[in-house]
């Protein structure tokens, strides 16, 4: 059969794809991949926004499945996602393909040759119609960034930050992805954080299982804001932490080990996103243990949510809180004692009477 001749009656509106997506890319991605990144790209050269829950409308595919090829083609270095404190998508970078095709180039090494603007795709919030602000990808005045490959390339050619990198890749067991790349070098262009302190870092999150960069980025935003400029400070406030983390597990009576992934993530998130002291920690995790006499970090995360919901910042205003409760259930109870109940031919059996006092007094902190 003779060949067909292949042409285009108008060049308006059209998307460029590189050839080598469809040399080197093509082949190994499924059909939902493919038709993400061609989506995307689309709207990237618009400078449109998209989300999640319209891509998976347009194909009628899951969300899920939208985020695992976002994820894929993460991996494959053709875009970089950018993520929030919640690990929700808010910004895509699509890391352009040269459109000459280069049969050679291998897709492990495949970098951005031009920055496109970030393309906004909220993952979880966008399920509630919930839009995040650009302020939101700022951390106190400084702006996360995508670097080009030239600006990587020329980060690289630094002695000290190609020695960074070296370092990261053995820590993390693994060569970085542009994603990784671009979340390093802001660590180190944007948070001012040197070589020592960067290497540190790593080393600290990598030593309690963490080797997500993300987790690393989130890590390092923190210490920025706690003024941790070199290791000696960094090394006081993880030291801080890890006190923590072992008398939070004396309390719930678990001793002889470390806290795991899940025990250290609820601490965090008491301290830091909650803003409770040790202090009201525990008395939580008292409370845990006098209720259900087992330990519970999910139990004691409800009691310290409820707390925080009614806006408890000292261990007076817990006082505060149990009083308020206490006049509550002695409202209630009073109301019920005062109704009158009506007569009836069941109502032949003596009542039992109730303590409610002695009861507050040993319900009333569990």
């Amino acid at each position: 059969m003779k060949n067909i001749a292949l042409y285009e009656k108008s060049n308006l509106g059209t998307t460029a794809i590189a050839n080598d997506f469809i040399d080197i890319y093509l082949k190994d991605a499924n059909e939902a991949q493919i038709k993400v990144y061609l989506y995307l790209l689309r709207f990237a050269s618009a400078a449109n926004p998209v989300s999640v829950t319209a891509i998976a409308d347009l194909f009628n595919y899951a969300e899920r499945d939208i985020i695992r090829a976002l994820e894929y083609w993460d991996r494959q270095g053709l875009l970089s996602l950018d993520y929030d404190e919640n690990r929700n998508i808010r910004g895509i970078c699509m890391n352009i393909l040269p459109l000459t095709g280069k049969n050679e180039a291998k897709k492990e090494n495949a970098q951005p040759v031009r920055k496109a603007e970030p393309v906004s795709a909220p993952a979880a919030s966008e399920i509630t119609g919930e839009v995040k602000s650009e302020a939101e990808d700022e951390i106190k005045g400084i702006t996360k960034p995508f670097y080009a490959k030239d600006k990587i390339e020329e980060f690289k050619n630094r002695e000290d930050v190609s020695e960074l990198v070296y370092l990261a890749e053995r820590y993390l067991g693994r060569l970085l992805n542009s994603s990784d790349l671009n979340t390093l070098l802001f660590i180190y262009d944007k948070l001012g954080f040197n070589v020592e302190l960067i290497e540190y870092l790593v080393d600290y999150c990598v030593s309690n299982d963490h080797k997500n960069m993300h987790y690393i980025e989130s890590t390092a935003i923190k210490w920025h804001e706690q003024g941790v400029t070199d290791i000696a400070s960094a090394k006081a406030q993880t030291s801080v932490f890890n006190k923590d983390y072992f008398a939070v597990l004396r309390s719930f009576g678990l001793s002889g080990r470390n806290p795991v992934k899940n025990e250290v993530d609820y601490i965090r998130r008491w301290k830091e996103d909650f803003g409770f002291d040790m202090e009201i920690i525990i008395e939580a995790v008292n409370r845990t243990m006098k209720a259900i006499a087992r330990p519970s970090f999910r139990y004691a995360d409800k009691i310290l949510s409820e707390w925080r919901k009614k806006g408890a910042k000292s261990m007076t205003d817990i006082e505060r809180i149990d009083a308020e409760h206490l006049r509550s259930r002695d409202k209630a109870a009073s109301h019920t004692a005062a109704a009158p109940r009506p007569a009836d031919k069941f109502h032949n059996f003596e009542e039992r009477t109730y303590n409610y006092d002695e009861l507050e007094k040993r319900f009333v902190k569990n």
